[in-house]
């Protein structure tokens, strides 16, 4: 039987669905690529390579987003194929990641409806010729029959100048470990692309195109500036020195954050894009231009991450709230890390813009036992609209206790003997799980540390009602032999 197409319904994706770090897969090194069938998709200026798979049968077809479906196998592995294509605009991709996003989202969906969840458990850039954009990406998830993998969910992604792509495949049995890697590097090489590509550094053009669309009305006709930096290119009505120093301190953020978060560039990715507003209403214009809502929202933040940019306007450039911002920034488009929820997102930002000092109040509340039960505290939708005005704190992310709380986990999980030696595990772990999916935070506790909330929630109050000195506060993560754990270059 051919394999039958899941459907997508469009959705406005305004909070990304988990996803993970976005590290190349593994080269498949040199030698002939495998010959087979090939399907030519001239619209998308597409070609499917589909040699390397046994006992093929299906072909092109045209039913609503689905364009191919396909029986076949790999190594024994049953797999059925849907080649579907969606729109770029349509859906906001900004890249191939946002492609398994959508896909993850509306497997979500159809998996809350039971109360579950659903989310990748591998996912990574695949580098080879897979559109406009230079990579493509390759998504893994275990399929379940009782407690034993029956079989793998596999997605391969990509994207063109106006189309989002993706390769659905259901494979059963499961995989090997072996079986695995040997489809991960067939997947490198199944999708050709012969049109342009774009540039990394964003063309004149597309700048342009960006501060139109974007800025709000008040400067929006005004002399602008819009200068690329290592990482970034930075779209701003200031003055030129003012600017540059602040692009400056973007990069140090930059290296500063992957550091204690390690994660390595993928060729070809995009420099990420930020809007720095002399003062703070054209910030507050720019929010409610771009991400809707209240004004009363806007004003309730000094500066925003949402999708590929930063926004913000002119403070020093010192200031807590702008590696607050660019953390979130890089956890959804570098780390691809976006779910957990509220608490973990929070979590990380406010520890790379905190001092140790700056979170004491915790060991008082913890000593007391004044704090938030975790499992309540892990379904917050929003810590920042779900505090006070009164409860905030000057500068900074403006948050209140709720902040505070969120980056004392994140110390905890970071310095305490306790959770140190698998912190980055479970910064991974943490990313992947659908937001506020209490079930599954907690089963990924268990996998990661062998707990419970409740038991990780008895360690993070053993250790804050005892805690001390805190040394090494943003230095790389421990592997628990004393070593630090370096970013791979």
């Amino acid at each position: 039987m051919l394999a039958t197409p899941i459907l997508l319904v469009s959705l406005a994706l305004t909070v990304s669905p988990p996803g993970t770090a976005g590290f190349p897969s593994p080269d498949p090194g040199p030698g002939p690529r495998p010959e087979g069938p090939e399907f030519e998709y001239e619209k998308l200026e597409l070609v499917l390579d589909l040699g390397g798979l046994d006992e093929l049968e299906g072909g092109p077809t045209q039913r609503g987003w689905v364009r191919g479906l396909w029986d076949a196998e790999f190594d024994g592995v049953e797999l059925e194929i849907v080649f579907g294509v969606l729109e770029r605009a349509k859906f906001e991709f900004d890249g191939p990641y946002d492609v398994v996003d959508t896909v993850a989202f509306n497997r979500g969906n159809r998996a809350r409806e039971k109360g579950g969840s659903y989310s990748f458990d591998d996912s990574k850039a695949l580098i080879g010729e897979f559109g406009y954009v230079p990579y493509g990406w390759f998504a893994s998830h275990d399929r379940y029959e009782g407690t034993l993998v029956a079989g793998h969910d596999l997605v391969i992604a990509g994207m063109t100048k106006t189309q989002g792509y993706v390769l659905e495949i259901t494979a059963t049995p499961a995989l090997s470990d072996e079986q695995m890697a040997a489809f991960e590097k067939w997947a490198a090489t199944c999708v050709r692309y012969s049109g342009e590509t774009w540039d990394p550094r964003w063309t004149e053009e597309e700048r342009k195109k960006r501060w139109a669309d974007d800025a709000p009305d008040a400067v929006a006709d005004d002399k602008h500036l819009i200068i690329p930096t290592k990482y970034y290119v930075v779209f701003t009505d200031i003055g030129k020195g003012t600017a540059k120093a602040f692009g400056k301190k973007l990069d140090e953020n930059y290296e500063k954050i992957r550091s204690v978060f390690p994660f390595e560039d993928v060729p070809g990715e995009r420099l990420l894009p930020i809007f720095y507003f002399t003062n703070r209403e054209h910030y507050l214009d720019w929010w409610v231009k771009n991400l809707g809502g209240s004004r009363e929202s806007a004003e309730r933040s000094g500066g925003v991450a949402s999708g590929d940019v930063y926004s913000t306007y002119h403070q020093s450039v010192n200031a807590p709230v702008h590696i607050h911002e660019q953390t979130h920034q890089i956890f959804r488009n570098r780390l691809r890390l976006s779910g957990g929820g509220s608490w973990f997102q929070e979590g990380v930002a406010e520890y790379m813009s905190s001092k140790p000092g700056e979170l004491g109040e915790i060991k008082r509340l913890a000593q007391k036992g004044r704090l938030t039960p975790m499992k309540e505290f892990f379904v917050v939708p929003s810590l920042l609209m779900s505090s006070s005005t009164e409860e905030r704190k000057e500068g900074g992310s403006q948050s209140g206790l709720a902040y505070t709380y969120s980056a004392a986990i994140c110390e905890f999980a970071k310095h305490s003997e306790f959770g140190r030696e698998k912190f980055l595990a479970w910064v991974h772990a943490m990313g992947k799980v659908a937001r506020n999916a209490l079930p599954a935070i907690e089963r990924e506790m268990a996998r990661v540390y062998g707990v419970t909330v409740d038991e990780f929630e008895e360690e993070f109050t053993k250790y804050w009602s005892k805690r001390k000195k805190v040394r090494n506060w943003h230095e790389p993560a421990d592997d628990g032999k004393g070593k630090k754990k370096k970013r791979r270059r």
